[in-house]
């Protein structure tokens, strides 16, 4: 199931992780990265050319490889959420599953009776699991524990509530759901029981607009990071989804974002 690789030579140690990010290190080793997440000084990454999510450990320069031996191996990682249990669930396009690496037995959710599953995102907030499925344009909620398919909601559509495209999810301190809606052009912002509430940005090319909203992050304070495949930019929202800041831009030097589709947060 989990390759442990301590000869990879990523990273030599916390003095030189910020380099790594920097993209200073010499054999970063990852191919085409996709969805990112972060927890407990842990960085993991999908990578869609090898078919693996790395974990880099940046406190000690370790990493390890998942999806690449035990049975069932990934197709095509494209995003990625860990919870407080540390189960690393992927979304996996290509196998049309996401799948959950923890103990010996990789596991699998996926919803009866749907052909075509294609998840594309992930979030996890205590037993439930949030994926988002561009086949149907809806949001899927399972039930960690047993992989029980709970509900869905959205569908395609522009009215609030129906989505997209959507790209990208994640669960709020409140409980809020906040889902990228990549083809409106727009995030929007569910409660708890998956009703809408409202949303903000709309195609177009003034500040607080948005291209192609891709994954996103919310941090402890409300903070709503959305990193945009088209404008070559990661917005920050404040929680009532106005524009607080733009990073990057279309370069490939250190601090460009040419075409950013992954974000996460390291929060102290």
């Amino acid at each position: 199931m989990v390759e442990i690789n301590r000869d990879i030579g990523l990273v030599g140690g916390a003095e030189n992780a910020l380099e790594l990010l920097r993209g200073g290190a010499a054999h970063p080793q990852v191919g085409r990265p996709a969805g990112l997440a972060y927890r407990d000084g842990h960085l993991y990454i999908c990578d869609t050319q090898d078919n693996v999510v790395h974990d880099w450990n940046l406190s000690n320069g370790e990493a390890r490889r998942i999806g690449r031996t035990g049975g069932l191996t990934l197709v095509e990682p494209v995003a990625v959420a860990v919870d407080d249990r540390g189960t690393v669930f992927v979304a996996d396009t290509g196998r049309g599953e996401v799948v959950a690496y923890s103990g010996a037995t990789p596991r699998v959710f996926k919803p009866e009776n749907r052909d075509g599953y294609r998840p594309v995102a992930v979030a996890v907030a205590g037993d439930s699991l949030f994926v988002a499925d561009i086949s149907t344009h809806q949001i899927d909620t399972f039930l960690v524990t047993n992989g029980r398919h709970m509900d869905s909601f959205g569908g395609v559509g522009e009215d609030l509530g129906k989505l997209y495209y959507p790209m990208g999810i994640d669960v709020g301190t409140n409980g809020s759901l906040y889902v990228s809606d990549m083809m409106n052009g727009r995030v929007q912002v569910f409660d708890r029981w998956h009703q809408p509430m409202f949303s903000f940005g709309e195609p177009g090319n003034r500040y607080g607009d948005m291209g192609k909203p891709r994954q996103l992050a919310v941090a402890g304070d409300g903070t709503i990071v959305v990193a945009d495949a088209e404008f070559a930019h990661v917005h920050l929202f404040d929680e009532q989804g106005r524009l607080l800041l733009l990073v990057g831009g279309p370069t490939d030097e250190p601090g460009g974002t040419p075409l950013p589709v992954g974000v996460a947060l390291a929060e102290s």
